[in-house]
């Protein structure tokens, strides 16, 4: 073969080299491949882990994510991707207090820390620091475990132990103040046989009496409260409770200290009905003085409190309603307010928990907590309680 200026090109010579880097582009291509395979193994893997996971980079921008962190956090993992990591897991613009991603990196060691999520839930984090080639650390891996259950029921338990021991010193103080109080209202009472209606002195007297009474009704109620039993036999010994007798001894608890003086307190029983319901009668007092205690510290100033009671329309459920004309609950929180830890509290003022364990109570019983509010209006909860059937047959 001749070529230009009379140079010969050996045909032999030509093929080899194009063999040669035929031979040399397709093992390339073969590596490529056996790589691109290896990724997707890797991150089939990777999505396969139940346990959220991301790698977060120094500056808490997400380069890695498997399908489970996309799931909780709502979004595409396309957009998880380049995203700040307390934007997306709790909506913050700032990262998440008690975040250790940064001690983690300072001191390359694995650090752990708890979370809420942008939902409210609660997850135990493990950051693992990941170092490049050269050994220097360049950021770090995230692992999530949802531990909400674990911590409702911790609370729930420390609840229980709060309560046992605020039931043995209401009950201490009680009978401490029984004795006393059964003086005053036994002489109150033979003063007012004694002064004439017309004397300066009776209504005096007669305050001292209605005062006695009212002291003696708290002390009663605080003696049912002492008597709580195991929160494992509440269920089991379940007894016919009134329930506006349960609503009385809840009305009484969570307007002591003057509350009724900036409060308007209205009460709408239907008296045609003997309400009742099959259940433990302290754990429903219990509801009732939450949601009270609640609409009381929704109206800080004043405003007005409205208990009702009446038969549903099924004749299937009694119904209280308890409604405040308080700042109301925004429509994005009506969804929440039940969830474990959700609150809207300043911090140190709440748990989140007092509600939670309110539909709890409700729904071990069979009923339901409804709820509906407008912001700067007022907020009404509906707790429906399950008629036994025995009662419906006595009618």
């Amino acid at each position: 073969m001749s070529a230009p200026k009379g140079k010969v090109v050996k045909v032999s010579s030509l093929k080899a080299k194009t063999s040669a880097k035929a031979k040399t582009l397709s093992e390339a291509e073969q590596s490529l491949e056996f790589i691109e395979g290896i990724k997707r193994r890797w991150m089939a893997t990777v999505d396969a882990i139940v346990d959220p996971l991301m790698l977060v980079e120094k500056d808490h921008r997400v380069i890695q994510a498997n399908r489970a962190l996309a799931t909780i956090s709502t979004k595409d993992i396309k957009k998880v991707v380049g995203s700040k990591c307390h934007k997306m897991f709790a909506g913050r613009d700032t990262p998440c207090p008690g975040c250790k991603l940064g001690e983690s990196i300072m001191t390359e060691s694995t650090q752990t820390f708890e979370l809420n999520d942008i939902n409210g839930r609660y997850y135990e984090v493990t950051a693992q620091p990941i170092f490049d080639g050269n050994g220097d650390v360049e950021g770090s891996l995230h692992i999530y475990r949802d531990r909400t259950l674990a911590k409702q029921l911790q609370n729930q338990l420390i609840q229980t132990e709060k309560l046992a021991s605020i039931g043995l010193l209401a009950g201490g103080i009680a009978h401490e103040l029984n004795n006393p109080l059964a003086g005053i209202l036994l002489f109150s009472q033979m003063l007012l046989r004694t002064v004439k209606k017309e004397s300066e002195y009776y209504q005096d007297v007669e305050e001292i009496e209605n005062a006695a009474k009212r002291c003696k009704a708290i002390v009663d109620s605080l003696l049912d409260f002492a008597r709580q039993q195991p929160a494992a036999q509440l269920l089991e010994n379940k007894e016919v409770v009134n329930i506006l007798d349960a609503l009385s001894a809840a009305l009484r608890f969570s307007t002591v200290g003057g509350k009724r003086n900036k409060h308007e307190i209205v009460e709408k029983y239907d008296t045609s009905l003997d309400i009742k319901a099959l259940g433990n009668k302290n754990k429903i007092v219990q509801v009732f003085l939450n949601l009270i205690q609640n609409s009381l510290q929704a109206m800080p100033k004043a405003g007005k409190l409205t208990l009702r009671s009446f038969l549903s329309d099924d004749k299937l459920w009694n119904v209280i309603e308890i409604e405040d004309s308080g700042v109301g609950i925004p429509a994005a929180h009506l969804k929440k307010i039940f969830d474990p830890f959700f609150t809207s509290k300043a911090e140190g003022e709440g748990t989140g928990l007092g509600l939670s364990i309110c539909h709890g109570i409700i729904e071990e019983l069979g009923g339901r907590i409804e709820v509906r509010s407008k912001v700067r209006k007022g907020t009404c909860f509906s707790i429906f309680f399950p008629i036994p059937e025995a009662l419906r047959e006595v009618g």
